[in-house]
């Protein structure tokens, strides 16, 4: 019994290293997240930080930069869709969409697919658009995608430390469901992290923000589209969080980002960064990887409503 039980303990089981790893994993994300291994992350939801509610705003700055798509948003006929007359509808569809496609399976990017399908039919330029476009373009779709690597990427990076090269190819690989949930085939994603960086460095020199859209996006990211909303919720958390907001937007875009959108970085923007950087550590130890806990949630809050008949967009 003695030399059973000795042998039994001698050797692990792999159930038991499995184990001992997902632990061991689970110690360095909290007590030393720049020293993780992000060649073995099986989801992009692996890289959030505490940075993620910070740098939504910046994200999609960059996906409006597009002039089809900045004016896609701007005149959009979806009224139930729209950031600045349902922000918190919005944000949870948003959210939804991109649980679906990092952690999503099968059944679920299908639905999503049909749904925004459906939903983009109704977002196309007419006679009076100042540029043509259509919701359901797979080039604007990619654009898109391009610009929601980098939500993800930059909570890590501007937190703890830039990816290396093999790390940046694993990250390319998960991220392709960004775009093939929509209408843009496999094929059309890109092969190499080199060959993403130059499409998104193209993308952005083509970028134009107009005046209508700029004020658009400045609103957004001030937290202005919360005022008179909630009962007088939304005017105190455009108080408390607007300018917070909107200073560190500044240093989730590109230069000429922020140079189209009129802004500066000021010494005030910096210190308020430090601090927020700080903050966001904190919460990380408290909780690592936040979106995957949030999405998790979204998504199954998704099936629910599926199976009960209830209306998920």
């Amino acid at each position: 019994m003695t030399a059973a039980m000795t042998d039994s303990h001698s050797v692990p089981t792999p159930g038991g290293s499995h184990a001992a790893r997902a632990g061991l994993d689970r110690m360095i994300a909290v007590r030393r997240p720049a020293e993780r291994d992000l060649t073995e992350i099986d989801s992009l939801l692996d890289l959030s930080s505490g940075l993620w509610m910070w740098l939504a705003g910046a994200n999609v700055i960059m996906q409006l930069a597009n002039p089809a798509v900045g004016y896609g948003v701007l005149e959009s006929r979806v009224e139930r869709g729209r950031a600045d007359t349902h922000p918190v509808k919005r944000a949870r569809t948003t959210a939804l969409y991109l649980a679906v496609a990092t952690i999503g399976n099968d059944d679920d990017k299908e639905f999503m697919h049909r749904e925004v399908k459906r939903i983009h039919d109704e977002v196309f330029s007419t006679s009076s658009s100042p540029v043509r476009y259509s919701g359901n373009s797979r080039e604007l779709q990619l654009w898109v995608a391009l610009c929601l690597i980098r939500f993800f990427v930059d909570q890590y990076e501007l937190l703890y430390r830039e990816l290396d090269a093999a790390e940046r190819e694993h990250v390319l690989t998960l991220a392709s469901p960004l775009a093939t949930v929509l209408n843009v085939p496999e094929e059309d994603w890109p092969a190499t992290w080199a060959e993403y960086e130059e499409r998104f460095a193209a993308g952005m020199a083509d970028a134009e923000i107009d005046d209508p859209v700029r004020q658009m996006l400045d609103d957004l990211c001030a937290f202005r589209i919360l005022d008179g909303k909630f009962r007088g919720a939304g005017d105190l958390a455009r108080r408390a969080l607007g300018p917070t907001n909107h200073s560190y937007t500044r240093f989730g875009v590109p230069a000429s980002t922020r140079e189209q959108m009129n802004w500066e970085i000021t010494p005030a923007d910096l210190r308020r960064k430090r601090r927020m950087n700080a903050v966001a550590r904190a919460a990380d130890k408290v909780l690592p990887m936040p979106l995957k806990k949030m999405y998790t949630l979204a998504l199954w809050d998704m099936r629910i409503r599926r199976r009960l008949g209830v209306s998920v967009f």
